[in-house]
């Protein structure tokens, strides 16, 4: 996909009203505005421009090369600018890696000059701030638009950065990409397990996380799906059963700016609550995390309260019960007191 590759020219030129000259420079940067100042001179010759306009406007510093073919107006230059010249410059590309991920607000820094772009095996030309990742499994399925503008889907793109961050950037990046469910478990496995290969880079890394996060992804209660998933149920529920006054992703009085943000929280009620995972919880130094967390809780006139898998699934009435009970006993005591 082009710059300004949805521009309808024949509509504009409908509603314009303009003749000769006038309406062709309008027309041009109606067409590059579209698209951070860029346009390419195949969409300038669909759009009726002859050849000696593009070069004419060329010569008179109205256009400028970009690379062969692809041309900006100074003027238009914008925060997308960088990424639609990368497009048009690298046909049959899509944004990937770092660019796609700031277009899917993952939480990654992002260097402005340098446009990441992924494209199908074969020949391609060089450009000056762009990095090519040529790949032989990009399929239709990893490809979205964001604003307009296509990139790789949220899993594909988590599949990408695997191969250029460290570690523990990628475990916060999936973690957090879990929690608001972009991508969800079940997409980003099959993603992976689509993807997956011996030689990809990343790829051993990202598989012992996927394990770890998620299992087998199915939702069953051998599967490790961490507290993303769980945490959208539980946020669902207490929606559901009509209990207000939580917040999510919330930082207590006790949070000290780098730990203690706690899943979900009643302010007025001092009420901590916390979705358990499974197997997660099964460990010796999760479980001590958790009752640190607890006491700091306690200390500061907050009670906690943690929801399992099962009694979210299986039993929701009754643990929304549960739960209402104790903000409502809360409120009660805070008002007499």
């Amino acid at each position: 996909m082009g710059p300004a590759s949805t521009f309808d020219v024949t509509r504009w030129r409908k509603t314009c009203g303009m003749v000769g000259s006038i309406e062709n420079d309008a027309l041009l940067h109606a067409l590059a505005a579209t698209s951070g100042g860029v346009c390419t001179r195949t969409a300038l010759l669909d759009a009726g421009f002859g050849r000696s306009s593009i070069d004419r406007r060329l010569r008179q510093g109205v256009l400028s090369s970009v690379c062969r073919g692809v041309y900006i107006i100074e003027a238009l230059r914008d925060r997308s600018t960088p990424s639609y010249r990368a497009l048009a410059a690298v046909p049959g590309s899509v944004l990937a890696h770092h660019t796609a991920a700031a277009l899917h607000r993952f939480p990654v820094d992002v260097r402005e000059d340098v446009v990441h772009v992924i494209v199908p095996n074969g020949v391609h030309r060089r450009v000056g701030g762009v990095v090519v990742h040529p790949s032989r499994t990009l399929s239709s399925f990893d490809i979205v638009e964001v604003d307009g503008v296509p990139c790789t889907s949220p899993a594909r793109t988590i599949v990408d950065l695997a191969g250029v961050v460290g570690k523990a950037r990628l475990r916060h990046i999936v973690q957090t990409q879990l929690r608001d469910a972009k991508p969800g478990a079940v997409e980003l496995q099959s993603c992976f397990d689509a993807t997956a290969r011996q030689g990809v880079p990343g790829v051993l890394k990202l598989r012992r996380l996927v394990v770890d996060l998620l299992g087998d992804a199915s939702g069953g209660e051998g599967s490790d799906l961490e507290g993303s998933e769980l945490e959208a149920r539980v946020w669902a529920l207490l929606a559901t059963q009509g209990i207000t006054g939580f917040g999510r992703q919330v930082r207590p009085p006790w949070f000290d700016g780098r730990r203690g943000i706690v899943d979900f929280a009643h302010g007025e009620a001092k009420v901590v609550l916390e979705a358990d995972g499974r197997r997660w919880h099964q460990r010796d130094q999760e479980m001590t995390d958790d009752r640190r967390r607890d006491r700091l809780a306690a200390a500061h006139g907050w009670v906690a309260i943690r929801v399992t898998w099962a009694e979210v699934t299986q039993r929701p009435a009754a643990t929304a019960a549960s739960i209402a009970a104790v903000v409502d006993q809360r409120l009660q005591t805070s008002s007499v007191a």
